[in-house]
């Protein structure tokens, strides 16, 4: 906790003794403009898939996230503060179409720019002019409070009624370069790493030596054409569409997997998403993801899934032309 107040307190004062010219204000409020638009992209957004895909999921008629976001922050800083809380079922194909036990997760996420990034030409020149950092205070859970094993001499786990529950902190470090591309067009490009953590004693005993307190990612994302092509179809499909693929590795103990057995420890999660113009609120989404079971106490399964259906518009493209400057 002393670490990241340091971080508050140092990145919030950097650069406050020195009054700033005219030309360094319209600059910072450019990347305070670019910032939120970032922030905003990092949220999580809410979904629903069509069946279960092409995956080895148990037989689906849909799996949907309720993923509200509440955003606290100013225009004029570079701090902002999320809280979200967020309900996600798997709708089994089964008579009278039974709800798995629901997954509940929700995390409180601190951001704060990194002031000096975009004045260090060697960190622009290895990666992009902005960063942010974040850290987060996360839950999960299945809501239910009953034995993790079924029966007292058997390590069948109980996915109907059988305990789980986490929780954990996150840190992220994220550069981007967001810019103007044409009059009405914006793109972004986005690297991230991050690490989450999950204190064993911050879980119950069973899951502790089988879960993977450790986890690592790491995650491009694009949106937008980043040069103007010259075909009008080209520019318009790419506005409307982003791009993401993140790598995890889980670490830290997990019976019955090596330390480096890829097949139970790697997470790959590609997002291809599709923003319509004639929707405000609606985009298309493509979706593969491979390793442990992200749907609570069903962490015990690796699976594979390739799947598609309906996702929230949080990421509008169009209107972050309008208040983006034309600066690149």
């Amino acid at each position: 906790m002393f670490l990241f107040f340091w971080c508050v307190c140092c990145t919030t004062l950097f650069g406050q003794d020195e009054k700033p010219t005219p030309a360094q204000l319209a600059a910072d409020s450019l990347d305070r403009q670019k910032f939120h638009f970032l922030i905003n992209a990092n949220r999580e957004q809410s979904y629903m898939t069509i069946t279960d895909g092409v995956s080895n999921l148990e037989p689906l008629i849909m799996e949907t996230k309720l993923s509200p976001s509440y955003f606290f922050s100013q225009k004029k800083t570079t701090w902002a503060i999320l809280l979200n809380p967020q309900v996600q079922i798997r709708m089994q194909s089964k008579a009278s179409f039974p709800i798995s036990t629901p997954s509940y997760k929700a995390h409180l996420t601190f951001f704060h720019s990194i002031d000096f990034w975009n004045r260090s030409a060697f960190l622009k020149r290895l990666f992009y002019e902005n960063a942010l950092w974040s850290v987060s205070l996360g839950h999960h859970s299945n809501g239910k409070a009953g034995s993790f094993y079924i029966g007292d001499t058997t390590n069948t786990i109980d996915f109907e009624n059988g305990n789980f529950a986490t929780n954990y902190f996150m840190a992220n470090i994220s550069s981007y370069k967001v810019k103007k591309v044409m009059k009405s067009m914006v793109a972004y490009r986005l690297l991230k790493a991050g690490t989450e953590i999950h204190p064993p004693s911050w879980s119950p005993e069973e899951i502790r030596h089988i879960y993977g307190n450790y986890r690592f990612f790491g995650a491009v994302g694009f949106g937008g054409p980043w040069r103007e092509a010259k075909k009008t179809w080209l520019n318009n499909w790419l506005q409307h569409s982003s791009f993401e693929l993140q790598l995890g590795w889980i670490a830290g103990r997990m019976d019955g997997a090596s330390p480096v057995e890829a097949s139970k420890r790697l997470i790959v999660d590609i997002h291809y998403q599709y923003y319509p113009p004639w929707f405000d609120e609606i985009a298309f989404f493509v979706r593969y993801y491979r390793g442990q079971d992200y749907y609570n106490v069903y962490f015990i399964n690796n699976i594979y899934v390739l799947s598609f259906g309906l996702t929230s518009n949080i990421l509008n493209m169009q209107q972050a032309a309008r208040f983006i400057g034309n600066k690149k």
